[in-house]
């Protein structure tokens, strides 16, 4: 946090409130991505995110140190709400758009496609972070733009289909 007014001490308050949003959000946010449809429809919401995420990093370097903490608390909120929303529409439509008959490849893929963000990721967090403020608007403007482009590349497929058999505590 040297690029920033706001406290060291804001730090580790954020990483509570990564860990408090997880624990408290991550199961109702499944929801958006129960079908193919709903996790289509929550490309733009995520895209929303990531941008939003990207722009309150940027914002953080205003001189006053209780907007850059405000502005620190959005970003953390925004990346952490876009994490929850990307794991659960990313595991959706990789599995629901595979053919049966294809299913291993398709989730092979979506293997490879995180193996890649593993790898790609620290290099774009660290031309973010070299670059600024304009780094962190165009990593999230980036992002948002992918979110846009996968949601116009994916079928709408309907409602109906579940990736997974519905399951009842009662059938195990």
């Amino acid at each position: 946090m040297t690029a920033t007014t706001a406290p060291h001490q804001a730090v580790p308050l954020l990483l509570v409130l990564n860990n408090l949003l997880v624990v408290c959000f991550q199961v109702p946010l499944a929801r958006f991505g129960n079908t193919p449809r709903a996790a289509r429809a929550t490309l733009l919401p995520l895209g929303a995110a990531f941008l939003a995420g990207g722009a309150a990093l940027a914002a953080s370097v205003v001189a006053t140190p209780w907007l850059a903490t405000l502005a620190l608390t959005l970003a953390a909120t925004a990346f952490t709400v876009a994490e929850m929303l990307h794991a659960t529409v990313s595991w959706e439509l990789s599995v629901t758009l595979a053919p049966p008959t294809a299913q291993g490849a398709y989730l092979g893929v979506h293997g490879l496609a995180q193996a890649a963000q593993r790898s790609i990721g620290p290099l774009a967090m660290t031309c973010a972070i070299a670059t600024g403020p304009a780094g962190w608007l165009g990593l999230g403007a980036a992002l948002a733009v992918v979110c846009c482009t996968q949601r116009h590349l994916v079928r709408d497929r309907g409602t109906t289909a579940l990736s997974v058999p519905p399951v009842t505590v009662s059938e195990h």
